[in-house]
């Protein structure tokens, strides 16, 4: 099945310990939760043999977001398949980043082949097709872009409205563009004058405030989505994509917790 490691609840503990941090156990309504004492952080560690039900996974988020606290949903197959961005995703959650001040990088357009191989190595759903794609770079070197949808007639809201979406924003592993989102953002409305820009944020693993940060409104939140994880390849599936073929020996039946939806409106 993949290559499934036992042994893997203790191997990202083992490996945040081994960066100075202090983590400990704890358990949750039979739930493993790895607790970051220092800093209002929690990892749930969810095992792919295991059913789990959404409602709980939700209902214990929220407790903890109410508390003050960001609990995150990692998946077994994350960790064995993406464990570089899932490693340089909770160390920006953490503020362990080095940092680059956006100031001093300059915007370019790029590809979507540049955009692929980018999002491949430093964001954790890899990539997405997109209309336009943005890229602050310095030194020769891309250090965060922003993916933008093409812009799409409203008519509901107005003869001449128009909206976009951010599909996807990454900075490099291991550093924190300072005002990069923002540059990014800005550059684009600047250029293509959108009445509003909207993006998802992935529940498992955002609480959504750089969008609140940079003026967007919270407007929705998405329900579950159900995920078909291959047990051989571990590349995850949407249903309807693999549609007439046997679900239940081949897959593993996961879920994600669904997406909070803002709407940027200029």
């Amino acid at each position: 099945m993949g290559g499934l490691n036992a042994d893997w609840h203790q191997e990202v503990k083992e490996y945040f310990k081994e960066q100075g941090l202090s983590v400990v156990d704890r358990y949750e309504g039979g739930l493993h939760l790895l607790y970051f004492c220092n800093d209002s952080l929690l990892i749930n560690l969810l095992d792919l043999n295991v059913a789990h039900e959404w409602a709980l996974l939700i209902a214990i988020q929220d407790r903890f977001s109410a508390e003050g606290m960001q609990l995150i949903h990692l998946w077994q197959d994350l960790w064995l398949t993406r464990k570089d961005q899932v490693i340089g995703r909770i160390n920006s959650i953490l503020g362990l980043n080095k940092r680059i001040h956006a100031r001093k990088t300059k915007i370019i357009s790029i590809a979507q082949d540049v955009a692929d191989r980018f999002l491949t190595d430093h964001h954790l759903q890899i990539s997405a097709s997109a209309r336009y794609k943005y890229a602050l770079v310095t030194d020769k070197k891309i250090v965060a872009l922003a993916c933008f949808s093409n812009l799409r007639k409203m008519p509901e809201k107005g003869e001449n409205y128009r909206s976009a979406e951010l599909i996807r924003f990454a900075n490099i592993s291991g550093y924190t563009v300072t005002g990069g989102f923002t540059k990014l953002l800005q550059h684009f409305i600047k250029l293509k004058q959108p009445n509003d820009v909207m993006s998802y944020a992935d529940r498992d693993w955002s609480l959504g405030a750089a969008y609140l940060k940079s003026g967007f409104e919270l407007v929705d939140v998405t329900s579950p989505l159900e995920i078909l994880l291959d047990k051989e390849s571990l590349i995850r599936y949407f249903p309807h994509r693999v549609e007439g073929e046997g679900t239940e020996d081949k897959y593993f039946h996961i879920f994600n917790t669904g997406n909070f939806k803002y709407i940027l409106y200029l």
